[in-house]
């Protein structure tokens, strides 16, 4: 009978496992040089850095850096003219920024400190939403339910058989 317990145990993990939606990527902002202002960056290296990375609602990024940074997340206008406005992340040497599940459009990210942002430590990234089936989340598509059926049924067939 135990062995029974652990085997149902088993599939009951793995038929959650086929209701679960995507994982969210976590990125870092920068990859390797991180959030981090000239001379250790050019103007234009956090646009190159998200260029042809596929960021969705869920995904998260993370903005590491060394020093004195902070992070903000800001309007088009205020990225553009580097406002330094009041609202910002700072502290520690690390922030995550969970984007919103629903999130789609575009995102904007600057570092308010000394001239950090008009030397090029700013952020504009592009969220696309996820398909329609992948947005699914509430509900689970009819292969999940028609995998989950038969999962179901064989572990009450094999439970059965154990405990006979």
């Amino acid at each position: 009978m135990g062995r029974g317990v652990v085997f149902a145990s088993c599939l009951i993990v793995a038929m959650l496992a086929c209701l679960g939606g995507a994982a969210a990527t976590q990125y870092v902002v920068g990859g390797s040089q991180g959030w981090t202002a000239p001379p250790n960056i050019t103007v234009g290296y956090y646009d190159e850095w998200a260029a042809g990375i596929p960021f969705t609602g869920g995904d998260i990024l993370k903005f590491v850096w060394n020093g004195t940074h902070n992070v903000a997340n800001v309007s088009r206008e205020e990225y553009d003219s580097c406002t330094k406005v009041s609202s910002v992340f700072q502290g520690g040497d690390a922030f995550s920024y969970p984007l919103p599940a629903d999130a789609n459009g575009l995102y904007y990210f600057i570092c308010t400190v000394d001239s950090h942002c008009q030397n090029g430590q700013k952020l504009a990234i592009t969220v696309v939403s996820p398909t329609p089936t992948e947005s699914q989340n509430s509900s689970a598509s009819p292969t999940a339910v028609g995998a989950l059926s038969v999962l179901v049924l064989l572990s009450s067939s094999i439970v059965s058989t154990f405990m006979n």
